[in-house]
């Protein structure tokens, strides 16, 4: 059981932790070291209930289903389709940031503008994602353990440049004003791991429901260490320096080699992630909706490129903006569709007052976020 609990773990680890940690860094900054704090907590404890209250419904229900799968059975066809909109539009915007955060990366190496290098992102990821090259992301594992490697090495080559003086806990930003609400969307985005719960669930075949959900908080909760390391790292380190992508401005004080081998390993994770979430939104177009190949294939690849010419560059602001609407929005689906699984099923847990209110105000909450962010 424990040799398949850490293949679980790392699993998971494996689908969250990957681009949003280079955009914490300045977002916590913009906003503050109180709200990104504050941002941090809320966000990690909404992600930590809406994944177990999602691998409960994995794990109850038999079968290959993925998300639009579990609303159509539990909440109807017409909020199957109000899913749909919502996966194809986070996946959308997750695709965005992923070729805007790769042709930034690759301009650390070629004398290119980011934007023409973002396009080749866009163009040479499409193309593989055309060709079927989706197992290519299998190495995302591989790259995610070197890339949490990074942020161990980082720390520990960058501690004696670290000034307590840049987190500036002098001046705490109490107000609704600026950026404060900007980091609360990037640590959605960057804590969701929803889509590989189904083939984790797999792996625990004839295991508890217990031991399963202990693994997606151990899960969960791993990411979120690392991700305070780096954030930690990055603002000590570049203080009010801290550039948008968290490389740019750490190399201004460790030097080019921290941005040579960062840029070369954050270029890998979000190229492998752009073409497996390809590969899967295509998919997604051919067998749950019975797109022909070619359609399918176009249906990916061109609105994101159709975005990017239109100007959508600020890939914090994207990233924002697709945690606090796109995964807002699937945890109010995830929150009514655990409610009804545990009133329809008498051999699990029901919902007692207590957690019927919680569930009520995390909805509450995420409603909260989503029209603020609007």
């Amino acid at each position: 059981m424990t040799k398949t609990r850490l293949k679980g773990i790392g699993m998971l680890v494996g689908m969250i932790f990957g681009a949003g940690v280079f955009a914490l860094p300045f977002a916590v900054l913009k906003a503050g070291i109180f709200w990104g704090s504050l941002h941090f907590i809320l966000a990690l404890l909404i992600m930590i209930f809406l994944h177990l209250w999602y691998g409960e419904i994995a794990y109850c229900v038999p079968g290959n289903n993925r998300f639009t799968g579990y609303v159509a059975m539990f909440l109807g066809n017409k909020a199957k389709w109000f899913a749909f909109l919502i996966t194809v539009l986070t996946y959308y915007g997750a695709l965005l940031v992923y070729g805007l955060l790769g042709g930034i990366f690759l301009a650390n190496f070629f004398p290119l503008s980011p934007i023409t290098l973002s396009l080749s992102v866009f163009v040479i990821g499409g193309i593989l994602v055309f060709l079927h090259f989706e197992k290519l992301a299998g190495i995302n594992f591989f790259l995610t353990v070197l890339l949490l490697g990074f942020v161990v090495l980082l720390l520990i080559i960058a501690f004696s440049y670290i000034k307590i003086s840049n987190f500036d806990f002098a001046n705490f930003n109490f107000s609704f004003s600026g950026d404060w609400f900007l980091p609360y969307g990037i640590w959605l985005f960057s804590l969701a791991g929803f889509a590989v719960l189904p083939e984790m669930r797999d792996m625990f075949i004839g295991a508890t429901i217990k031991n399963f959900k202990r693994s997606i908080l151990a899960g969960i909760l791993i990411c979120a260490v690392f991700y305070l390391i780096f954030i930690f790292t990055i603002i000590g380190v570049s203080g009010k320096m801290t550039t948008s992508d968290s490389l740019t401005g750490l190399a201004k004080v460790l030097g080019t080699p921290a941005l040579v081998a960062g840029s070369l390993l954050g270029f890998l994770v979000v190229f492998t992630s752009f073409i497996a979430l390809g590969a899967d939104l295509k998919n997604i177009f051919r067998y749950d909706f019975h797109f022909p190949p070619w359609l399918a294939w176009l249906s990916v690849v061109v609105p994101p490129i159709f975005l990017f010419l239109t100007g959508a560059e600020n890939f914090t602001r994207i990233l924002g903006i697709t945690g606090s609407i796109g995964l807002g929005l699937m945890g109010i689906l995830i929150i009514l569709m655990t409610r009804k699984l545990r009133r329809e099923r008498g051999d699990y847990e029901r919902f007692s007052k207590i957690k019927l209110i919680a569930g009520g105000l995390l909805m509450a909450g995420i409603i909260a976020a989503v029209i603020s962010e609007f």
